[in-house]
């Protein structure tokens, strides 16, 4: 699996998160898969800006 890979699958688990989010019973159940989702999104966006768009640091 190359990088673009990763980025695709862990941007597809952060839609699915937050569409699960949205089907929630509780506040606490919506909130958990709204951070997971953000923090799966995170790491999608710092896989892109890395690996794929070439950003130098």
């Amino acid at each position: 699996m190359n990088d673009r890979d990763v980025y695709l699958k862990l941007a597809a688990m952060a839609e699915e998160l937050m569409a699960l989010s949205e089907q929630a019973e509780t506040l606490v159940g919506q909130t958990g898969l709204r951070t997971a989702a953000g923090t799966v999104a995170g790491t999608a966006k710092a896989i892109y800006d890395h690996a794929l768009g070439g950003s130098e640091h």
